[in-house]
């Protein structure tokens, strides 16, 4: 197993007292003493980083904590207080100015000089820090001194930073229709590192960050009688009602069997999200002078591949062509952009329309530091749609963590400018160039999900590109259809509820014809399984190891009523001529899977993928389920627990079929459409695109 820290080895560390310490008690309210504040939750995310990656200059050693303290106003005068924080006898000015924070939401941005940030009766806000030293991590004691600068009121404080045994690990917002705006349901993935079980006692919903908005909110959960035992996780689907666009607070109160009461709470956007597939940089001219997506053969290979969303704003002669007939409206997609004008925006038919606003690219390659990040995305507060933003380098961006509504990343594995060293990975029989662990991208976003959580995250997936140069003399400058597939399916088997391609330029899909199908493939894999990967949480990550390098991966996404389970395989090997990464075949596994309890005595058990539905030799274990299956590269499963979900999911691929079929176009595998879309891009010589060997 890698050192990231998956949920099970969280616990184990927890268990053993070695991550955060001997195990905590849930931490109570804090009250500020002289003042009608209380700190209702200190959430507390540590940075980490993977020791799986080679970099030329090492990661820096120090981890800190991502901090989130919940005040409320709670008292009854109606007496304002304006509050002022030092944290270790510093403002938060000071400590970004010393480079100890990386990025902050504190009173004094909060506000402004001619309007200093104050709370009144009933209040709700959240004050955020990202610190970087160790000395600031899991385990220390920071001294907080809060002064009311109307009463000059002071109150001194020990804040602990402390990761609370119970957490709440992930929270997506679900609209009652498939194509909503406004959502009605929240499904929260928690975990109890305590050594007492817990019951979920009450949710809750503050949509206006105030406490006269606090909106109760009836639930069920998984385990059906809402407790977690020790070292379990849980599931809660709450429904609120519809839900303002906007940022508010989610609040689970728990009990303990000694009769104690205590509320952990996230702060997040409201959003209908949905399961996005994009492809990216679509406004770009060919070399030809045509916008791909103002061609109807380009789309329609898009939409065959279950493309739903792309990278631009305004893109003449496809986003603007809106009549009865027009391009977009029978091509429509969900966009990404700056979309600044924020009071036009707003309306419900943008709302519909935008995945979020991808306003800095990558912050981390062009030199935006987290605090100008934060400044520049705080435009988009009042907006009704989510901010998101591109992360590259995994050892150091636990610094920008906290600061989106959506966090993604990108960071290809072949053929590709990369911040790793390629050159130093030493589980090969010689030096490869060229390429990188696939399995890299599951490390990469476990690290994120974990300290985006509870916020869902996404991942730009390495596709066809023609923009790699001549990276490290690879003769095929795109990855093979297995290289697309076992990148895809390390974030999909780890956690992400969207996937982005980069990027189905128009030149390399022809040039790199053999990339259409396994993208379309898989493209309706996830189709089929969307509703799962939306109100799921990944609970198990699990490598076994061969000689030298990994053989199998095993990984569990887990929802209310069924469980993905996903076997890959990871004993690929490069192939030093072709420069190539390349897969053995077909082989025999036998592998247990870890469920949650709520899971353990399923219905039925079967494999699927984008062409059926089968059988599978299982069968149950003490702690979930056992598999035995030829897999060939990639072995998606499902665990249902409610009857007929075998049948709903063979329907569900025969509607998929019939859609792709009522398209009726499919370069990948008709030469005349291919020749159709060569011609249409503005290219007249099928040979020029042969994929190099």
């Amino acid at each position: 197993m890698g050192s990231i820290l998956s949920l099970r080895l969280v616990v184990a560390l927890v268990a053993a007292g070695l991550l955060f310490g001997p195990m905590q008690a849930m931490a109570a309210p804090i009250p500020v003493k002289g003042m009608p504040l209380r700190i209702l939750d200190v959430i507390v995310t540590p940075h980490q980083f993977s020791d799986e990656f080679k970099y030329s200059h090492p990661p820096n050693p120090e981890l800190g904590a991502l901090v989130r303290l919940v005040v409320v106003h709670d008292g009854t005068e109606d007496r304002v207080v304006a509050p002022q924080l030092k944290f270790n006898g510093k403002d938060a000015a000071t400590l970004l100015a010393e480079d100890v924070w990386a990025w902050y939401e504190m009173p004094d941005n909060l506000g402004t000089a001619d309007a200093p940030f104050q709370m009144t009766p009933g209040m709700l806000t959240v004050f955020t820090f990202n610190a970087k030293p160790a000395a600031w991590g899991v385990g220390n004691t920071v001294e907080l001194i809060l002064t009311d600068g109307l009463s000059g009121d002071t109150a001194d404080i020990a804040l602990p930073i402390t990761v609370d045994p119970l957490r709440l690990r992930s929270i997506t917002c679900l609209a009652t229709e498939p194509d909503g705006i406004i959502p009605e349901r929240l499904v929260i993935h928690l975990s109890n590192d305590l050594d007492v079980p817990v019951t979920v006692r009450e949710t809750a919903v503050y949509p206006e960050m105030q406490r006269h908005s606090r909106r109760e909110a009836s639930f069920e959960t998984r385990p059906d009688n809402g407790t977690a035992q020790p070292g379990e996780t849980m599931v809660v689907m709450a429904d609120t009602g519809p839900l303002p666009l906007t940022h508010g607070l989610v609040e689970v109160m728990f009990e303990t069997p000694d009769g104690t009461q205590h509320s952990r709470w996230a702060r997040l956007r409201f959003k209908a999200d949905r399961f996005d597939i994009s492809s990216g940089w679509m406004a770009i001219a060919t070399p030809k002078g045509v916008v791909p997506v103002t061609q109807e053969s380009f789309l329609k290979m898009l939409k065959r591949m279950h493309v739903n969303s792309l990278w631009g704003e305004h893109i003449a002669g496809y986003t603007d062509d809106t009549g009865p007939d027009g391009l977009y409206t029978r091509f429509p997609m969900r966009q990404k952009g700056y979309f600044e004008d924020i009071e036009k925006y707003n309306a419900d038919e943008w709302v519909a329309r935008i995945h979020g606003v991808d306003r800095l690219g990558e912050p981390q390659h062009a030199g935006n530091p987290p605090m100008e990040v934060y400044n520049i995305l705080k435009h988009y507060d009042a907006a009704r749609y989510p901010t998101t933003l591109t992360l590259s380098d995994e050892k150091d961006w636990r610094y920008w963590a906290g600061i989106v509504d959506f966090p993604h990343y990108d960071a290809y594995r072949v053929s590709a400018p990369a911040m790793d060293n390629w050159r130093l990975y030493d589980c090969w029989d010689r030096t490869v160039f060229w390429g990188a662990p696939l399995e890299g991208i599951g490390v990469m976003t476990r690290s994120l999900r974990e300290l985006s959580e509870p916020l869902p995250i996404a991942l730009w997936s390495q596709t066809v590109h023609e923009g790699w140069q001549d990276q490290f003399t690879r003769l095929r400058r795109s990855p093979t259809p297995d290289e697309i597939l076992m990148q895809a399916y390390q974030g999909l088997a780890n956690g992400i509820i969207s996937l982005y391609w980069y990027s189905l330029q128009a030149h390399s899909t022809l040039m790199y014809r053999d990339g259409i199908d396994i993208t379309a493939r898989i493209g309706r894999e996830i189709r089929l399984l969307e509703d799962l990967y939306l109100r799921g949480y990944a609970t198990h990550h699990e490598r076994v190891m061969g000689t030298h390098r990994p053989d199998l991966e095993f990984n569990v996404v887990s929802a209310p009523d069924a469980a993905l389970l996903f076997a890959m395989d990871t004993s690929y090997a490069p192939d030093h001529d072709k420069r190539v990464f390349v897969f053995d075949g077909p082989r025999d596994i036998d592998a247990a899977f870890p469920l949650p309890r709520w899971l353990q005595t399923p219905d039925d058990v079967f494999r699927v993928d984008a062409d059926g539905v089968y059988d599978v030799d299982w069968s149950p274990t003490e702690e979930g389920v056992r598999i035995q299956d030829r897999l060939d590269r990639v072995g998606v499963y499902v665990v249902a627990t409610l009857p007929g979900e075998r049948e709903r999911r063979a329907q569900r691929l025969d509607e998929l079929k019939a859609y792709e079929d009522a398209v009726g176009f499919d370069p990948g595998n008709d030469d005349d459409d291919f020749d159709t879309l060569m011609r249409d891009l503005g290219y007249d010589d099928p040979a020029q695109f042969e994929v190099p060997n």
